[in-house]
């Protein structure tokens, strides 16, 4: 049996050698690379041309789903798991939009990841128990208001403004241009439906994007 070749990409040194020190434990998985951002994700995925992607999304510059999304454009046939400390509905929704097989919480077990790798590379879908459960939860109830179409870093870059932050201080903290920033917060007042800022956040808080 073919070993299932896997690329990890998390900003956190000691997070990439606990996964690591998981994934050995089976003869069948071989890392062959590790990214500490999406930049370099997809660098090392048209050098090494994994099997499977295991990504964090949170990470600086380009994040794991915007680096997702390039994988899967330009490598379809790579599968992509999620690992992520995020719980919340507009992350997963995000991931599945990205075509990610996976989604999985950073708490998992070794032998629960080894489960989910297999699933996914056979052809399945594997979803922590939690995930499962808020995916669910959205079907049971669609009334709720969708806010999937905020983007993790279009909220990242919200959460800021709400803080008061100037532009050039979010492009400085993300580690992107000023252009991004302000490119990222017209497309948030365009998908809320409103005119300004202060509205932006407002209607944030109302659907709970915002805390």
């Amino acid at each position: 049996m073919n070993n299932i070749r896997l690329l990890l990409a998390d900003d956190h040194p000691l997070i990439r050698a606990g996964f690591k020190s998981m994934l050995v434990k089976n003869e069948r998985f071989e890392i062959v690379g590790e990214a500490e951002n999406g930049t370099d994700l997809l660098t090392l995925t048209a050098e090494l041309s994994p099997d499977m992607i295991l990504t964090d999304i949170s990470m600086p510059g380009m994040n794991g789903l915007e680096a997702l999304q390039k994988v899967k454009k330009q490598y379809p046939a790579i599968k992509c798991i999620v690992l992520s400390m995020h719980e919340e509905r507009e992350y997963i929704m995000n991931a599945l939009k990205t075509g990610a097989e996976g989604y999985l919480l950073k708490s998992i077990e070794g032998p629960e990841l080894e489960k989910a790798i297999l699933v996914v590379f056979n052809g399945g879908k594997y979803f922590s128990p939690l995930i499962t459960s808020i995916l669910a939860d959205s079907v049971a109830r669609p009334e709720l208001p969708e806010v999937g179409d905020i983007t993790p870093r279009e909220k990242e870059v919200l959460e800021l403004v709400a803080q008061g932050k100037s532009t050039k201080q979010i492009a400085d903290l993300l580690g992107i241009s000023i252009r991004t920033v302000e490119s990222h917060r017209i497309n948030m007042l365009k998908k809320m439906k409103v005119n300004n800022t202060a509205e932006l956040i407002r209607k944030a808080i109302e659907m709970k994007i915002l805390s």
